[in-house]
Parts: C-alpha cells; sequence; structure tokens
C-alpha cells in the first residue's frame, strides 16, 4: 500500500474515533432527558386557587387519593352549598382529572424539542459480476445543524408548555363557573317546584269547591270545566318541574362525578338572595383586563408564533445537514473518510415555510388586541345583565311581592266577610305564587350574571349571549415542533 494511502486510512481512523467520541458526549447530554408527568401542576393548582379560592388534586395513584376521596365523602354528608359543589366536582370529575394530562403530553413535546436527532447508518453490499470478492460500504450520519437550531426549537417548546398551562388553568375556572351555574339552577327547578305543588294544591282546593257548587247548582258546567282545566294544567306543570329537578341533580352528579350512595346529597333548595352592592363597569374593565387569563394566552400563542417564525427564518435555506464518517471496503482494503450531505437551496429556498410563519403571527397579533375589545365589551354586557336582573329582583321583592300579599290579605278579609267568593280568594293567591315563581326565575337571571361576572374576574371570558360557558377545553396543539 503506498505511504498516502496508508496515511489516510490511519487518519480516516482517527477521525471516526473522534467521531465516536463526539457522539457519545452528545448521548450524555441529550439521553438524560426525561418526561415528568406531574410538570405544570403546580403552577396551575396555585393559580387555580388564587383566583377561585378552591384546590385541586391530581389523582395518580398515590396515598393522597384516599384523603381526597374521604375530603368528597365528608362535604357530601353535609347539606351542599354551592361551594361544597364546586369544591366536590374539582376532586372528583374524571374529565377534569384527564384534562390535567395534557400537561404530561405538554412536558414531552419540551422534552421532545431538546433531544437531538438518532444519527442514521447505512450499508451497502456491492457483489462483482465477473467473481472476486463484494464491495462493502458503510457510513454514519448526523445532522450537525440540529445541534445549533437546538436551542431555537427548545425556545418554541417552553413557550408552548407556558400555553398549555394557562389554557388548562382556564379551563377548570370555566368548569367551576359550569358547576356554580347548574348548581344555582337546581336550586331555582326546587325552589319553583315547591311554589307548583302549593298551586296544584290550591287549585285542587278551587276544583273541589266548584264541583260542590256545580252539584248544588250555583255554577254551570262551563265553569266547572274552566276551573278543572285551569287544575290540570297545573298537574301538568308540576309535573314538567318534578323532572327538571331529577335532570338538573342528575347534571350536577355527573360533573361531580358521583354514583350509587354518593347521589343521596342533600341541598338548600332556595336561592339566596340578591346582593346590593353598587360595582363599577369601568374599574371592572381594567380589573378583568389585568386577571385575563384568555389574554394571557393569546398573548403567550402571540409568542409561539414569534418563536416559531423565528426558527423558519434560521432554517429558511438549510434546513438540515448531515455529517458522519463514511467507509469503504473493496479488495480486502479499508477506505475510511468524512462524508457531508447538504441541500442545495436551488427550488425551495424556505420563502413559503417562512411566510406562513409570518401570515400566523400577524393572525396572532390581530387576534390579541381583538380579544381585548371583546373582553371590555363582554364586561360591560355581563355588568348590565347583571344590574338589570338585580333591579328587577329588588322590584319584586320589595314592590310587586308585598303587593300581591295584601291583595291576598284583603280579599281574604271581604271573603270572611262573605263580599268575595272563594274563587277570587283562590285566584288571588294563585296569582300570589306565580308571581313568586316569576320572582324566582329572575333571581336565576341575576345568579347566572353573577357567576359570569365572578368567571370574568377570575381571568376567563363567558359568551355574550348571556348563557353561562359550558365548557371542558382541552389545550390545543397550536403548533408542530419545527424541526420534530
Amino acid at each position: 500500500m503506498p505511504s498516502q494511502s496508508l496515511s489516510w486510512v490511519i487518519g480516516g481512523k482517527l477521525y471516526a474515533q473522534q467521531a465516536g467520541y463526539i457522539c457519545a458526549l452528545l448521548m450524555l447530554v441529550t439521553g438524560c432527558a426525561t418526561v415528568d408527568q406531574r410538570a405544570g401542576f403546580s403552577d396551575v393548582s396555585a393559580a387555580v386557587e388564587a383566583r377561585s379560592g378552591k384546590r385541586v388534586v391530581w389523582n395518580l395513584g398515590t396515598a393522597l387519593d384516599a384523603q381526597v376521596a374521604q375530603e368528597v365523602s365528608a362535604l357530601l354528608q353535609e347539606t351542599l352549598t354551592v361551594d361544597g359543589a364546586i369544591q366536590v366536582a374539582l376532586l372528583n370529575n374524571r374529565n377534569l382529572q384527564a384534562l390535567y394530562a395534557d400537561l404530561g403530553v405538554a412536558q414531552a413535546d419540551l422534552v421532545q424539542a431538546g433531544l437531538l436527532k438518532n444519527p442514521v447508518f447505512d450499508g451497502a453490499v456491492r457483489f462483482l459480476l465477473d467473481g472476486g470478492p463484494a464491495k462493502l460500504d458503510l457510513s454514519a450520519a448526523l445532522d450537525f445543524l440540529d445541534i445549533f437550531y437546538l436551542p431555537l426549537r427548545k425556545r418554541v417548546a417552553v413557550a408552548q408548555f407556558e400555553e398549555a398551562k394557562l389554557q388548562v388553568t382556564g379551563a377548570v375556572l370555566d368548569f367551576t363557573a359550569t358547576v356554580q351555574a347548574a348548581f344555582y339552577r337546581h336550586q331555582a327547578n326546587g325552589q319553583r317546584l315547591e311554589l307548583l305543588q302549593t298551586i296544584t294544591q290550591a287549585l285542587a282546593a278551587s276544583f273541589e269547591a266548584a264541583m260542590r257548587l256545580q252539584e248544588a247548582g250555583n255554577i254551570t258546567d262551563l265553569d266547572l270545566a274552566r276551573e278543572r282545566v285551569l287544575f290540570e294544567e297545573a298537574k301538568l306543570q308540576l309535573r314538567a318541574a318534578e323532572v327538571a329537578v331529577r335532570q338538573s341533580r342528575e347534571h350536577l352528579n355527573t360533573m361531580m362525578g358521583l354514583w350509587g350512595t354518593q347521589t343521596a346529597w342533600q341541598s338548600d333548595r332556595r336561592l339566596p338572595d340578591v346582593a346590593t352592592q353598587p360595582l363599577s363597569s369601568a374599574e371592572l374593565e381594567t380589573h378583568a383586563l389585568r386577571q385575563s387569563l384568555t389574554l394571557a394566552s393569546a398573548r403567550q400563542h402571540m409568542i409561539v408564533a414569534g418563536a416559531q417564525a423565528g426558527v423558519r427564518r434560521a432554517t429558511a435555506l438549510i434546513p438540515e445537514a448531515s455529517l458522519g464518517p463514511e467507509a469503504e471496503r473493496e479488495d480486502g482494503i479499508w477506505n475510511i473518510g468524512p462524508r457531508v450531505q447538504v441541500p442545495i437551496p436551488l427550488f425551495d429556498q424556505g420563502q413559503a415555510r417562512l411566510g406562513r410563519a409570518m401570515a400566523e403571527l400577524r393572525r396572532t397579533e390581530q387576534e390579541y388586541y381583538a380579544l381585548g375589545v371583546q373582553i371590555r365589551a363582554t364586561v360591560r354586557a355581563v355588568h348590565e345583565r347583571l344590574q338589570g336582573a338585580q333591579d328587577r329582583a329588588l322590584y319584586y321583592r320589595d314592590i310587586v311581592l308585598p303587593l300581591r300579599e295584601r291583595i291576598v290579605n284583603e280579599t281574604q278579609l271581604q271573603y270572611n266577610a262573605m263580599q268575595r267568593g272563594v274563587f277570587e280568594l283562590l285566584r288571588a293567591r294563585e296569582q300570589q305564587i306565580q308571581t313568586a315563581v316569576t320572582y324566582i326565575d329572575t333571581l336565576l337571571d341575576y345568579w347566572l350574571a353573577h357567576t359570569d361576572l365572578g368567571l370574568i374576574l377570575s381571568g376567563r371570558l363567558p359568551r355574550l349571549d348571556g348563557s353561562t360557558t359550558d365548557r371542558m377545553a382541552r389545550p390545543q396543539n397550536m403548533g408542530e415542533n419545527p424541526g420534530h
């Protein structure tokens, strides 16, 4: 073998040895990465507790789970309040537990973004047609540009992980408001059922009196039929109210994750009275913007889009390039040397990928500013809805209901003096109860608006149509990890 060839082979062997050392070092640096499934949950838990005053726990099959089960049982043994129902749901709802797994997914993406691509081994055997020893080609290649792009990819993954934490926190707060609204609806259904039972009893008494009067010939068959249809319609309304109570109870059971004997909980069937503290709309707007998790999530989404645009700009011309040793055996002699593969940016210069990333960034910027306008408008709309429901509820409570009670009392006195008939007395009582039912509906509107306002102040955004949010939102994948 010529001396020049010998030196080339020896140099190639030294190069391969150095490449092996480099690969071993890279494996040592990046191969120790692990995925912590609970990463980020402490931040979510702290944010939820600070904004709602409620505690969340991630069920992972530990001894803490037994303590949580005992806490849920203790809450169900007492008369369930709205705060108790929310706490049971936060501790026991399985869909909520499944939501926390998205933090593990985001953490896994973060770990993946910090890993280098595996080197690629390539081998080929060629046989000579006229006989003789086979030729053997071996090579290994590592995308060496991946080392330089690694910090850029990791920056995107970190931003996406922070965004996932914000979205999970927001979904928990949305769920809290949903449980609160469902509990108020159940209380309203129970209170409405009690009043309809009273109405039905009054109409039953009126119908019995009408039958006696009709038998005595004091009223006509038409009058009796009118009394009966009122009584029969009241029974239909009562039956619908009974079904509504059972349905709203089962809806709460679903959200609280209860089954079997756990569903025997008891709660107060009456809605709380309205609060009369005045609220300033301007102060609410400022507080809502400052506390908004929705706005923070949009801001984080914009950061993710900016980081992705940075990755696209850096990798536009040469997205990847591989480097490694290559060995060839021919006639029993090994030839070893370096091998480099670099794409030539002749047709695709990355302009489309960069253009898309920049378009995504511009869209997130506009969505961020539009969200700020929407938050302000939602605060004003919910505040107006709350004030309107509060004014109507107080008007019913302080003026209309006392007037109805006075009418019933005066009618009772005139009935005792034989100046009014029994039907007029019963009708006055029925109208009094119907007014009370309307008051309950207005009171429910107030507490639903109050729930929406509390949701805004905790950092989330309800819908503008006046209905309380009912979302179990899962964090969405806001973009792929560049380079993987």
